[in-house]
C-alpha cells in the first residue's frame, strides 16, 4: 500500500514538473496580439506526432518509413488554423484569385466568379473544396506515389550531368544538339545555388511544357530573350503575359538559356526557397510564416501534384529515389479528421427547398438512396415545401422535414420541383464564437459546409425556429459569397445589437494584416464593415491594432485610426464585453456558464440573482467559480462553470492538474460539481480529450461552449 501511494505521488510531481513546463511555454507562446511565430519543425520518430491535434498523418508517415526507411520525414507545425488558411488561399491577389484551376468544372470552380476567366481565358477561381482537396497532404502521402514528392526538401542532390541529359532529353531544351550543355548549364546553376536538379528540370517543364511556351524564347529588336521560368509573367491575356515575361527578361539580360536558368534559379531560391518555402508544396501554398504567409509561386493550384510527377520518373531512373531524402510535411490546427474529398466525389451541400408538383402525390421518402431501402415517410403533395439538404449525382436529395425525419427522396423533375428559398427575415448577424460551423441542413448531425469566424457577418434569412431539434434552435444563414446553410441560434448576435462592428474609412482602401503591422493578406475596401474582437493595447509603427474578422471570414490586425463607429467616430481602446452564454437548468438545480461568465452578466441576465461562494461569502462583481451558489427568488442553484475544475473562477494550469489527479485516482471528484465543470467535451467522461480541449482553451485555438 505505501509502495502504491509512493508511486502515485511520483506521478503526481511528474505532472506538476510537465505542467509547470508547458505554462512556462504559454507565456512564450501566448500575446495579446497572437503574432506569427516560424513553423515548428521536427523530424519525425515514430511517437512525436500529436494525433489528436493533427488526426490521419501517423498512419500514413509510418508507412512511409516502412517502404522508404532511409527517408526523412519532417513535421512542419504551421500554428496556422486550417480554415483561415483556406479563406486566405480562396482570396484574390489584386484583380486575380490566388488559386486557379483548369480543364475542370461543377465543383471545382468557385460558385461566386463562375465562368469568369482569368489569365490566359481558360483559367477559373477554383473552389474551397478544391482548395481543400489539394492542400490536405493526407492525400499525396501514397509512398509508392509521385505526389509525394510536393514535400521533398528540394536543396542540392548530387547527381551527374547524364542522369540531368536524360531528363530533359526529348524537350525542348534538347534541340540543336544543345541538350548536353544545357544539362550542364542546370547542373552549376543548381549546385551554385544549393537546388535540386531534378526539382529545377521538373519546374521548366511544369512552366514551358515539353515543346516550349510562349515565353521560353522572345524576341525584341533582334535579340532573343529567355525566360524558362515564367519569372514575373503575369496578366489576364497570352499578349500580357509574354509582355511582362519579356520585360522581365530583358532587365536581368537573360540572352541565353544558361542565363535565363541561372538566373531563374537564383530568383526561386531569393525570393522563395531561402524563405523557408523549401518544397514544392510550399511554392504554393505559403504556409510558413517566416517573412510573410501566402507569397506564391504559381496560381495553379494542382502545380504541386503535377511538378512532383515530372520530377518523380527523373529520380527514380536515377537511382537515388531511396537514397536518405527529406521530406517536409505540413499540418494545420482544426484539421477536419477525415481526409479532404476530391469536388469529383462530393455531394452538393447546402439547403434548398422542393416540392411535389401540382397534380402528383404520396412521393415515398426512403431510409437510404435506394429504391429497395425501407419507406420512412411520404410526400403527400405540393402544399409542402420540403428542406433538401444534399444532392448527389446519382438524382438523390437528402432531405429534413419539418418534425425531425431524415430521409432521401429519387428528385425525378416529372413529380418534384425546385422551389424559391424559404425566407422570412434578411438580417446581418454576427458569428460569437470560434469554430462554429455552418451545417447544410438544421440538425448538429448534418454535414458541415465550412466553419465561420468569431465575430464573421452573415446574413439570416430564416428565423422563424421552424427547425428546432434537441432543444436547439437552427437558423437559416447566408455568406456574402451566396453560400447558405445553417447556424446554431446560441451562436449569433443581430448586428443592430452589437456594439463592435465598425467601418473601414480608408481612401484607397485599408490592408487587413496578419499582425500588428504585419504581412499584409487582402485590401479591404474604403466602407467595408468588420467585427472588432480584440483590441490593441500596445502602439506598433504608431497606430494602436485591432483584431478584426471581415464578412468573408478572414481575420486579421487594422490600424485602429482607420476604424469608425456608427457615429462617424473612431472606436476607443475599452474592451467590448465579450459575448458569453449561461444556461439554468431548473431540474438539475445548476447554472452552466461559459469560461468568461461574471457575477455581472448573470445579474443583468437575472435581476434579482444573488451570488455566494461555497463558504458563504457575499459575490457582487468579477469572476464566479464552479460551486458558488446563486439564489433566485426561493431557488437556490449551483454554478457549473466549463473548464473550471477547481473552483477559483480560472481557467489555469490548476484545472488542469485536478483532472489528472481524478485520472490516476489521486483525488475522485465524481458526484461533484467539479466532474461536470471538467467535462467540457459534454460526453459524460472525463478523459484525455478534456485535457486537450482546456489545453486549446489556453493557446486560444478553441473556445469552451456550452
Amino acid at each position: 500500500m505505501l509502495l502504491k501511494v509512493i508511486k502515485n505521488q511520483k506521478k503526481v510531481l511528474c505532472i506538476l514538473v510537465l505542467f509547470t513546463m508547458i505554462f512556462s511555454m504559454l507565456g512564450i507562446f501566448i500575446n495579446v496580439n497572437e503574432t506569427y511565430a516560424d513553423s515548428n519543425r521536427y523530424t519525425y520518430n515514430g511517437s512525436n506526432l500529436d494525433t489528436n491535434l493533427y488526426p490521419g498523418f501517423k498512419e500514413k508517415i509510418d508507412n512511409i518509413k516502412k517502404v522508404h526507411p532511409n527517408w526523412n520525414i519532417v513535421i512542419m507545425e504551421t500554428g496556422l488554423d486550417w480554415n483561415q488558411v483556406l479563406v486566405a488561399e480562396s482570396s484574390f491577389t489584386g484583380s486575380s484569385p490566388y488559386s486557379l484551376i483548369q480543364g475542370k468544372s461543377g465543383a471545382w470552380i468557385c460558385s461566386t466568379c463562375g465562368s469568369k476567366s482569368y489569365d490566359n481565358g481558360s483559367w477559373y477561381h477554383a473552389s474551397e473544396s478544391a482548395i481543400s482537396y489539394y492542400m490536405d497532404a493526407r492525400n499525396w502521402m501514397d509512398p509508392n506515389s509521385s505526389t509525394i514528392l510536393q514535400f521533398l526538401q528540394i536543396g542540392w542532390v548530387e547527381t551527374s550531368d547524364e542522369n540531368i541529359y536524360n531528363a530533359i532529353k526529348g524537350t525542348f531544351l534538347d534541340r540543336d544538339n544543345q541538350g548536353m550543355e544545357n544539362a550542364k548549364a542546370i547542373i552549376r546553376a543548381s549546385r551554385e545555388n544549393n537546388a535540386n536538379p531534378f526539382y529545377v528540370v521538373a519546374r521548366i517543364i511544369q512552366e514551358q511544357g515539353v515543346n516550349g511556351g510562349a515565353t521560353y524564347k522572345m524576341n525584341s529588336d533582334g535579340v532573343d530573350y529567355y525566360n524558362l521560368f515564367n519569372i514575373g509573367a503575369s496578366g489576364n491575356g497570352t499578349a500580357q503575359i509574354v509582355a511582362n515575361a519579356l520585360a522581365k527578361a530583358k532587365a536581368n539580360g537573360w540572352d541565353t538559356i544558361e542565363k535565363s536558368i541561372s538566373g531563374g534559379i537564383k530568383v526561386l531560391f531569393s525570393d522563395y526557397i531561402n524563405q523557408k518555402q523549401d518544397t514544392i508544396y510550399l511554392n504554393k501554398f505559403d504556409v510558413e510564416s517566416y517573412k510573410g504567409l501566402y507569397h506564391q509561386y504559381m496560381q495553379n493550384i494542382e502545380a504541386p501534384k503535377s511538378e512532383a510527377t515530372l520530377m518523380y520518373n527523373k529520380i527514380k531512373d536515377s537511382g537515388i529515389l531511396n537514397q536518405s531524402l527529406t521530406f517536409v510535411i505540413p499540418v494545420f490546427l482544426n484539421m477536419p479528421a477525415k481526409t479532404s474529398a476530391s469536388p469529383d466525389t462530393m455531394s452538393e451541400l447546402g439547403p434548398i427547398n422542393i416540392r411535389v408538383k401540382s397534380g402528383h402525390s404520396d412521393i415515398i421518402v426512403r431510409e437510404a438512396r435506394t429504391t429497395s431501402s425501407k419507406q420512412i415517410a411520404t410526400l403527400k403533395d405540393n402544399s409542402v415545401n420540403v428542406l433538401s439538404v444534399e444532392r448527389y449525382g446519382d438524382g438523390w436529395h437528402k432531405i429534413i422535414l419539418e418534425n425531425g425525419t431524415e430521409g432521401y427522396v429519387y428528385f425525378n423533375s416529372n413529380y418534384l420541383e425546385e422551389v424559391n428559398d424559404v425566407t422570412n427575415c434578411d438580417e446581418s448577424i454576427i458569428i460569437s464564437g470560434n469554430g462554429v460551423e455552418l451545417k447544410a441542413g438544421p440538425k448538429a448531425n448534418q454535414k458541415t459546409i465550412t466553419n465561420l469566424a468569431n465575430g464573421q457577418a452573415i446574413t439570416r434569412i430564416d428565423n422563424s425556429g421552424r427547425y428546432t431539434f434537441d432543444g436547439k434552435v437552427w437558423d437559416r444563414v447566408k455568406l456574402s459569397d451566396g453560400k447558405q446553410g445553417f447556424v446554431m441560434r446560441d451562436y449569433i448576435q443581430l448586428e443592430a445589437n452589437a456594439s463592435n462592428v465598425f467601418t473601414i474609412r480608408a481612401e484607397g482602401g485599408l490592408y487587413l494584416r496578419s499582425e500588428p503591422n504585419g504581412t499584409a493578406i487582402r485590401l479591404l475596401a474604403d466602407g467595408s464593415k468588420v467585427t472588432r474582437t480584440e483590441i490593441g493595447t500596445s502602439i506598433v509603427n504608431g497606430y494602436y491594432w485591432d483584431k478584426v474578422t471581415t464578412s468573408s471570414g478572414a481575420v486579421g490586425y487594422v490600424a485602429r485610426a482607420y476604424l469608425r463607429d456608427k457615429n462617424g467616430n473612431v472606436p476607443s481602446g475599452v474592451e467590448t464585453q465579450k459575448l458569453t452564454n449561461v444556461k439554468k437548468e431548473d431540474d438539475k438545480s445548476q447554472i452552466v456558464v461559459e469560461p468568461d461568465v461574471t457575477a455581472e452578466n448573470l445579474k443583468e441576465k437575472y435581476t434579482n440573482a444573488s451570488i455566494t461562494k461555497s463558504d458563504g461569502t457575499a459575490v457582487t462583481s468579477g469572476a464566479i467559480g464552479t460551486g458558488y451558489k446563486v439564489q433566485i427568488e426561493n431557488k437556490t442553484y449551483t454554478v457549473i462553470k466549463m473548464g473550471d475544475s477547481s473552483g477559483d473562477g480560472k481557467i489555469n494550469s490548476a484545472d488542469l492538474l485536478k483532472i489528472q489527479k481524478h485520472l490516476l485516482k489521486v483525488k475522485d471528484i465524481t458526484n461533484t460539481p467539479y466532474f461536470l465543470s471538467s467535462d467540457v467535451t459534454g460526453d459524460g467522461k472525463i478523459n484525455s480529450a478534456d485535457l486537450l480541449k482546456i489545453q486549446k482553451y489556453l493557446l486560444k485555438v478553441t473556445d469552451i461552449k456550452i
